[in-house]
């Protein structure tokens, strides 16, 4: 009865209206499974939301609800003892800036004891998770170099070992004899190791180790034996780098399992309000009222 009934007064282009007010898929969720209730004290208690809501939008509608992201799974993956990847960390450190800034924003323009003052309250602060989240990821979703010392210093060894690399491999390639032998005087990688392709027929000219040929088989690509160990030494810089990276990526992840339950609190607190200033929204560009309901 209930869903023809909803049929008929095109209750789903009302949530469609709904959902579009809202800036993050966690309120869209909540629009999408609304349904009406018959109960006066839950109806008084949604008016009063919109109306409070509808109150602050009135007074200042630049409502700082942006940067929320739907981190349940990131959330679940920590708890479980999964690596978070820098992204992730990227979406759990912005949802808890939105937090910090919703907060402040509400508690600021609202009184404690009304229902968006009550929800505001609830939102958790994680400055420091923030901060450190902030210190070790780049806004490219990369691990930074000043993440930790050692991996500042493995880094740094690294460029100065793939330097000298270029600069013998540019000396061999500048070889007048060696000119001939080649088939682009330029530097490539195959398989992690600097190379220079060399033509088919003259690959015994150059002393080095064969990663790789053309699919026409005219080129192939050697390491000069004179870089193979600067090679070997790139690649085990790079061993420890990765290792350093997903150490400090783990130390991260930890951190967020920790807060966890907390973390999935507010964001349950960050999906009603985005709700509840998407129903304000609706009002507002509806000219709706508040009706006397008994």
């Amino acid at each position: 009865m209930l869903e023809r009934t909803l049929q008929k007064l095109e209750f789903d282009r009302v949530l469609d209206k709904l959902q579009a007010h809202c800036t993050c898929s966690l309120g869209r969720e909540k629009a999408e499974a609304l349904l009406p209730s018959t109960q006066l004290p839950v109806i008084f208690n949604w008016q009063q939301e919109t109306t409070e809501a509808k109150e602050i939008l009135r007074r200042d509608p630049l409502i700082p609800l942006g940067g929320i992201w739907d981190i349940r799974a990131a959330l679940w993956k920590a708890e479980m003892g999964g690596i978070l990847d820098p992204s992730e960390l990227l979406q759990v450190s912005s949802t808890l800036a939105a937090s910090r800034r919703l907060k402040h924003f509400l508690l600021g323009r609202t009184a404690p004891e009304t229902i968006i003052g009550q929800l505001a309250g609830q939102l958790g602060i994680f400055r420091e998770l923030e901060k450190k989240v902030e210190e070790c990821i780049n806004e490219e979703a990369e691990v930074k170099d000043s993440a930790s010392p050692t991996l500042l210093r493995l880094r740094r060894q690294l460029a100065v070992l793939q330097s000298r690399v270029r600069e013998k491999l540019d000396s061999i390639l500048r070889q007048t004899e060696l000119q001939k032998y080649l088939q682009e005087a330029i530097i490539t990688m195959r398989g992690d190791r600097y190379v220079i392709p060399v033509k088919q027929e003259y690959r015994h000219q150059v002393p080095g180790i064969i990663h790789d040929q053309s699919a026409s088989g005219a080129t192939v690509y050697i390491e000069p034996m004179v870089v193979v160990q600067i090679n070997n030494e790139i690649r085990r810089h790079q061993a420890e780098e990765r290792e350093e990276v997903r150490r400090i990526l783990r130390d991260l992840t930890g951190q967020v399992g920790a807060k966890a339950i907390e973390i999935r609190e507010t964001l349950e607190g960050l999906a009603h309000l985005d709700f509840a200033f998407a129903k304000a929204k609706l009002s507002h560009e509806q000219d709706g009222l508040e009706p006397v309901l008994n």
